[in-house]
């Protein structure tokens, strides 16, 4: 080997200090190749920390929770997110094995995971449950990713956690509400805003005859209506309900294999977003054909009544005329026509008091009996069917009202029970509330009772008396003052009317007959008693005077 070569002293020393000059001694770096190499490399280095800096940035403004792990399950990162749904911090999270937010019967589940994870599969999207630190559970859909390292090398896994509690919520109502629905023997459907059906439940598609949802979903609303009634909901009903968020409306629907109708309260109302825009319209709508039937043969059964009522009226006045005419000279017939009209009276006030006792009795226990299944529907009902049931329920009440007040106008009850003083006093004042007539009654205090016959011809008199004010007189107002004077009651009835004018008053007083004249006199003229009738253009006053008998009962 040989020797390195020497450098003489002097050499190498005016080297070195040549190079000191020029900035270029042993282990020093050229100025301007240093310049270079920092201006290359400085920008990198910052350009990478920015972008560290960027995605922790986006980590943790998500707002899902996004968590990352190592195969054996150590957790090594815990975004802001991560701390609000599962209630660890970072720093009691990191570190800490996985464990500690899967609840003990999903260890499988994570096991199976890490598994495929390891195999390089991504998990999309997978609802399950974690635990939360107060010891709570909640839903989350979650996606997991494989985390590799610079060499392709799989250390770990991502997970990405969303809350679905909410919508699980969401649609776990909705799934009750359907089922609900399907199950509720009411019609329920729902349409959008074009009035097209999406919803029906099994009872609205049996009660209009459709065979599937499909079928309803293909139409549009206004089709379940008549034609005669479709500008009504379409220009009318439903603009009202947009205006006022709901409506409420009886009308038929139509079955559409027999073509029948169907009456039902149709209850429509809005359904909005949150952000209170309209996107959809609701029924909720009852049957009330049944009791739409009912109504109509109440409404027939007080048509015969009052045919049946008119028909005897014109009966008694038809054979009382055809009497008079074939008796007229004889004493001996008009006792016999006065006996007829009598006993006529009496069939017809016993007929009265048939229909009733039979309204009383026969309807009024069906109507109680129904009115107690209706009260039990109110307590049992829902919400959704409690408003409904307690509308029937006042329906119910309303018509027995009405039944009640027709049965006690053909025979009121409190004649025979309290007697004379009650029942008028009862008949007035319900004639007052239906045809607004200012009626004043005057009965003393010690006017007593008489007996049911007298007590009887003196309410229909009055009876009749005032329905002539009604029907005939134009008057708003009547006076009525009973009085015993001595062994004499005597009735006037006063109106301030247009009056009768004298030829009518000379053919009543002359023919007894006009106005139910006839059937008052006949009615005086059974118990001895005299019937007078003045008018003028000022009004008409009835004055009856009926003797009292030996007979009749003391006075109370």
């Amino acid at each position: 080997m040989r020797p390195a070569k020497r450098v003489p002293p002097r050499t190498r020393k005016s080297r070195q200090k040549k190079n000191r000059r020029n900035g270029t001694a042993r282990g020093a770096v050229h100025p301007a190749k240093s310049k270079q190499k920092v201006e290359h490399e400085l920008p990198v280095v910052t350009q990478s920390a920015r972008l560290a800096s960027l995605l922790s940035a986006i980590v943790d403004s998500s707002d899902d929770g996004i968590v990352s792990k190592n195969l054996d399950g150590t957790i090594t990162s815990w975004n802001k997110s991560a701390e609000k749904l599962f209630g660890y911090t970072a720093q009691e999270a990191i570190g800490q094995n996985i464990n500690l937010i899967i609840p003990a019967d999903r260890r499988d589940e994570e096991r199976a995971i890490i598994e495929q994870i390891k195999q390089g599969k991504r998990v999309d999207h997978i609802e399950t449950v974690r635990r939360r630190k107060d010891g709570s559970t909640i839903e989350l859909s979650v996606t997991i990713s494989p985390i590799k390292n610079a060499r392709g090398r799989i250390i770990g896994a991502s997970k990405v956690a969303r809350d679905i509690s909410e919508r699980k919520r969401i649609e776990l109502e909705r799934q009750r509400f359907v089922t609900l629905a399907d199950r509720c023997t009411e019609f329920i459907a729902m349409c959008d805003m074009e009035y097209r059906p999406f919803y029906g439940n099994e009872a609205a598609l049996q009660l209009v005859g459709l065979d599937s949802l499909e079928h309803m979903c293909s139409m549009n609303a206004e089709e379940f209506f008549f034609p005669e009634d479709r500008p009504f909901i379409v220009d009318k009903f439903f603009p009202q309900v947009m205006r006022d968020g709901r409506g409420e409306v009886e009308i038929r629907f139509r079955h559409f294999k027999t073509g029948a109708a169907i009456w039902m309260i149709y209850n429509v109302f809005v359904i909005k977003d949150t952000a209170s825009k309209a996107i959809a319209l609701a029924t909720f709508s009852q049957n009330i054909t049944k009791r739409k039937e009912a109504e109509d043969a109440v409404r027939k059964s007080e048509m015969r009544l009052r045919i049946l009522t008119e028909t005897l009226d014109h009966e008694v006045q038809a054979r009382t005329k055809q009497l008079e005419q074939r008796n007229a000279g004889a004493v001996e017939g008009a006792a016999k026509l006065r006996d007829l009209t009598r006993r006529m009276m009496q069939l017809q006030d016993n007929e009265r008091r048939h229909v009733a006792r039979e309204l009383h009795d026969s309807a009024g226990q069906l109507l109680a009996a129904l009115g107690m299944r209706l009260a039990r529907l109110v307590e049992e009902a829902g919400p959704a069917l409690k408003d409904e049931a307690k509308a029937a329920e006042e329906l119910l009440q309303q018509l027995n009202k009405e039944i009640r007040t027709t049965s006690y106008l053909l025979h009121p009850p409190l004649l025979d029970e309290i007697g004379l003083s009650a029942a008028l006093s009862w008949y007035v004042q319900g004639l007052r509330e239906r045809s607004h007539l200012d009626i004043q009654l005057q009965i003393p205090d010690n006017l007593g009772r008489f007996s049911a016959d007298l007590e009887l011809a003196v309410f229909r008199l009055v009876q009749e008396c005032l329905t002539n004010v009604h029907r005939h007189s134009g008057s708003k107002s009547a006076t009525i003052d009973i009085q015993r004077r001595g062994q004499k009651v005597w009735l006037t009835v006063q109106d301030q009317g247009k009056g009768i004018t004298p030829k009518r008053l000379g053919e009543i007083q002359a023919q007894a007959s006009g106005l139910g004249i006839r059937g008052m006199r006949e009615r005086i003229h059974h118990f001895g008693g005299e019937l007078n009738i003045e008018s003028n253009e000022t009004g008409t006053k009835v004055v009856a005077i009926v003797p009292l008998h030996a007979t009749d009962p003391a006075e109370i």
